[in-house]
């Protein structure tokens, strides 16, 4: 047999095995994607938060820590869908239904034990702010700001801690069901001060026609709960969690997540 003979057949035989391989790997790959488009989504819930989370220009999540969620999707190798509803809609539907997750979840301490808690997604501060004009505000501690009247967001934490520190609706304390309605009550001057935190708090008071170069922080407020994380009901399996928590943990190690921040300026 020839040179020519034996290199002709043994190319053909290395021909057929990487035809072989790559078939296999292909069949895999297929059988892989298959399982992958079978589990149903994760669905990642929050309310409209800019520059957190907000629906842009054609419907579509966006924001901060829906690049995070993406990422950590990703990172899991898990499919997942976001959306962006209401806080009291995402809050309930995250208590109750499995595989549903709130991604920017303040950790307090009456909610520890009615969620699971995957990881810290951002950290905010918590202040009383108020007008600059008000010159006849001082306060130095929280006590101190009860002869004012207070206004948030009813059905947030930040009720909840006003309520747990002895104000009291009707005496010094307004809870509104709008942002927008709740500064329009600060720039009237029906109320005195409003705690918040500083997440967006420029674009929200801008969104709600009011100027944010007239308002002032008069105090911090450091024993506030001030860590958001991605949460999830009771009946969400500890293998998914697991799966999430040590996704987010490798996109901070791995400087996406800082990436992501700094891309919003954050």
């Amino acid at each position: 047999m020839s040179a020519v003979a034996v290199s002709s057949s043994y190319l053909m035989t290395h021909i057929k095995k990487v035809t072989l391989y790559f078939i296999l790997l292909s069949l895999y790959s297929c059988s892989t994607l298959f399982s992958y488009a079978q589990d149903k989504p994760l669905i990642f819930l929050a309310e409209e938060l800019p520059p957190y989370h907000f629906l842009d220009n054609e419907g579509h999540a966006s924001g901060a820590l829906v690049d995070v969620v993406q990422a950590v999707l990703m990172q899991a190798k898990l499919p997942g869908k976001i959306e962006i509803q209401p806080f009291a809609r995402a809050y309930q539907a995250t208590k109750t239904q499995n595989n549903t997750f709130m991604f920017s979840m303040l950790k307090t301490p009456n909610r520890e034990a009615t969620f699971q808690w995957v990881g810290q997604t951002y950290k905010s501060l918590a202040v009383l702010i108020g007008l600059k004009n008000r010159q006849d505000i001082k306060l130095r501690s929280l006590e101190s700001a009860k002869p004012y009247i207070v206004g948030t967001i009813r059905g947030y934490h930040s009720a909840h801690f006003l309520q747990e520190n002895g104000f009291t609706e009707k005496e010094n304390l307004s809870l509104s069901v709008t942002s927008k309605h709740l500064w329009a009550m600060l720039f009237s001057k029906r109320i005195d001060l409003v705690l918040t935190n500083y997440m967006a708090l420029d674009r929200d008071i801008k969104k709600s026609g009011f100027d944010a170069n007239d308002i002032t922080p008069y105090l911090s407020l450091t024993n506030f709960p001030s860590e958001l994380y991605i949460s999830t009901g009771l009946t969400t399996s500890n293998e998914t969690i697991e799966r999430l928590a040590s996704a987010l943990e490798a996109i901070k190690k791995s400087g996406v997540y800082q990436q992501i921040l700094t891309k919003y300026d954050l």
